[in-house]
């Protein structure tokens, strides 16, 4: 009697000595892909703030430039008539005006319908990375 009680509780102990013994290759293979796919949707996360931030970084130096050229251009005591869009201007400019850089900067200077001593100054910076961008800011200045 002892000996069938122990060889029907054999079996079982056998059963759940096999089933501690590690992970299938399927279960292994199963894990590794939910793994894959986090570590996918963190780098395409990741790649996306990168471009972000580096479009980001292209509008401020672009705004600075066009702010530069703007403080320049109104510190002229006899601010006169131009208009160098888009023909010339600065090509190819970094982001301290020096050479060497995808920056290109051209402004206008004209008459402001605001008042006869009033210049308008439109200044436009643009730039090719991932497609043409541009900026452009305005002001007024008085002409002496």
């Amino acid at each position: 009697m002892i000996a069938r009680e122990i060889a029907s509780v054999m079996p079982r102990l056998l059963k759940a000595s096999r089933a501690g013994r590690g992970s299938t290759l399927n279960e292994v293979l199963v894990a590794m892909n939910i793994v894959v796919v986090g570590i996918l949707g963190y780098s395409v996360s990741t790649v996306s703030v990168i471009r972000g931030n580096s479009a980001n970084s292209h509008y401020a130096v672009a705004v600075n430039l066009a702010q530069d050229k703007m403080e320049q251009l109104k510190a002229q005591k006899n601010l006169a008539h131009t208009n160098n869009c888009p023909a010339s201007g600065e090509r190819g400019i970094t982001a301290t005006g020096g050479a060497g850089g995808i920056f290109n900067r051209c402004w206008a200077v004209s008459d402001s319908s605001l008042g006869s001593k009033l210049r308008q100054i439109t200044v436009t910076v643009s730039w090719d990375v991932r497609g043409h961008q541009e900026i452009t800011l305005t002001t007024l200045a008085f002409a002496e």
